[in-house]
């Protein structure tokens, strides 16, 4: 699609969030938001080492417990259990909640009576539990297919308690890690408790800010690819179907470039000349309180999702959008239009090159200080998390951030809350 205006040099940053109470979740994962709101409401608990295991798999007994729990459902203890399943243990800590679900109607086993308390939970598995345990009617769903679960799974989508995987594809028979159904549950439950029709999905997605105090929300799973001109692009690669470069869309791709350009036109002429030039659809939009203009092409291999936003900075920050026409084509337009609804402008968070000197001597005098690492990373507020060594040094997880306004990566160790070193550049190879 034509570009208008000339382009200006644009360096993006992330604007991380808090600090994770768990030391296996990391202030960067996708998951944390859902993890700590569970935390916080006691839904969930880690385990006595601090951690939360949140890529550990969970059994069906498991999921029953935190549903039940998720949704209020009082649990009381047991004098006296009468199994209704033939695999139940003796004294196991699930009985009452197998009780309670099973009292409730919210399980009912296998036919050949048992349950499978220890068999890893399914996605469809766990929204049937969820959604029964919740009370929501279903009757009035639209289904597409006669499989069972099809009004669990499209009541699940319409409230974007789920999304596709990256092959466009449910999965529906995926198990489900404890960061995964932390996130279905609290979804819904944030849907109820703010009485929303959907969850919004760039809530918790990271956010990037360029030096110049623009910035945009874009999902996790996508790259940051930054040009030789200066441009940013974040990218979704289609990896299923061999895409290398964000040049050009394929199937289930989508992307976003960020630029900012001088204002030399008034947003009105701006729509009269992309009106002249065929655009299907110019329309005039507000985003974030300041006047923008959308623009959009539907094609038969890709589509693009234009934006330019109007500050009153004097500048225009400009985000094409584009994504390919696969099975996830509905969802990466959902996003794309997601990424360029999220543009603000902040003035408050330029930093100076100044003022960058005086964070980062400040930040190596604590260097190998113990329980002055969060503190350090606070400093850089532009700090992005670029890989977590589970392992760490013996002693713990040990996370690297990288501040693109410092240009440095800082080597953080959780369990001593200690910033073990600073280096140039974007790098974890200390």
């Amino acid at each position: 699609m034509k570009k208008i205006l000339s382009s200006i040099l644009v360096l993006c940053m992330s604007v991380p969030l808090a600090s994770a109470s768990f030391t296996d979740v990391a202030t960067g994962s996708q998951y944390y938001a859902a993890i700590t709101y569970l935390q916080e409401k006691g839904v969930i608990e880690g385990y006595t080492d601090g951690s939360f295991k949140p890529d550990q798999d969970v059994t069906r007994a498991e999921a029953l417990k935190l549903i039940l729990v998720g949704s209020g459902i009082t649990i009381e203890e047991l004098t006296t259990y009468e199994f209704p399943f033939s695999d139940l243990e003796n004294d196991a800590w699930y009985l009452k909640y197998i009780n309670k679900g099973y009292e409730l109607e919210i399980i009912s086993g296998y036919e050949d009576g048992t349950f499978k308390p220890n068999q890893n939970v399914n996605l469809v598995e766990a929204l049937k539990m969820l959604l029964i345990a919740k009370g929501v009617d279903l009757s009035t769903v639209p289904v597409e297919t006669s499989d069972w679960f099809e009004p669990y799974t499209a009541y699940a989508e319409n409230l974007n308690l789920i999304e596709l995987q990256d092959d466009g594809l449910l999965h529906p028979d995926q198990t489900l890690s404890r960061a995964e159904i932390s996130e279905i549950i609290y979804r819904l439950m944030y849907v109820e408790e703010n009485d929303l029709e959907s969850f919004d999905i760039s809530l918790n997605w990271q956010s990037y800010q360029n030096e110049l105090g623009y910035g945009v929300k874009y999902p996790y799973g996508w790259q940051v690819v930054t040009n030789s001109d200066g441009s940013v692009v974040l990218w979704n690669q289609d990896e299923e179907n061999g895409q290398e470069t964000w040049a050009r869309e394929y199937p289930n791709s989508a992307s976003v470039t960020l630029a900012i350009y001088k204002n030399t036109d008034s947003l009105d002429s701006v729509i009269e000349t992309m009106q002249e030039g065929g655009y299907e659809e110019v329309s005039e939009i507000t985003v974030g309180g300041n006047p923008a203009v959308m623009i959009s092409h539907i094609g038969d291999v890709e589509s693009e999702f234009d934006c330019y936003v109007f500050f009153p900075s004097g500048q225009v920050f400009a985000m094409f959008g584009s994504y390919g026409k696969g099975a996830l084509a509905l969802q990466s337009y959902e996003e794309v239009y997601a990424v360029e609804m999220s543009a603000v402008y902040v003035e408050s968070a330029v930093t100076t090159p100044t003022e960058w000197d005086a964070i980062l001597e400040e930040a190596r005098s604590l260097i190998q200080v113990d329980g002055q690492g969060a503190y350090a990373l606070s400093l850089f507020t532009d700090k992005v998390l670029i890989e977590t060594d589970t392992i760490g040094v013996g002693t713990g997880p040990v996370d690297y951030y990288y501040s693109v306004g410092a240009d440095v990566t800082l080597k953080y160790e959780r369990s001593y809350d200690v910033v073990l070193d600073i280096m140039d550049g974007s790098t974890s190879a200390f």
